[in-house]
């Protein structure tokens, strides 16, 4: 028996039997809210709530120009989710870095 391993944000990794459909138990099989690919994970971003869309591991919850997950403006043609190496701002402790020099 394989386990499913869908990696769920806050819980961990799923432990169900994997399903005949593909890699993940029939509750797990999602595509990126990002880029239509496989997802493998939940989103982690907290706000009021956990995020939870299903995201790949290529992808991330987009850093606003704050340097948050929300309360800034997202990038130009940005949606909630993108890809990890796409993002435009930097998090808020590498901003806070930046502006001590």
């Amino acid at each position: 028996m394989s386990e499913c391993g869908f990696n769920q944000a806050w819980i961990g990794p799923c432990k169900k039997e994997v399903s005949k459909k593909g890699d993940h138990c029939d509750e797990h099989i999602f595509t990126c809210a990002s880029c239509g690919e496989p997802a493998t994970k939940s989103c982690a971003e907290t706000g009021m709530l956990v995020c939870g869309a299903p995201l790949c591991d290529d992808c991330d919850h987009t850093t606003q120009s704050n340097g948050c997950n929300s309360g800034g403006e997202l990038p130009e043609g940005y949606k909630t989710h993108c890809k990890r190496d796409a993002q435009v701002y930097d998090p808020w402790y590498v901003q806070a870095e930046k502006e001590l020099k």
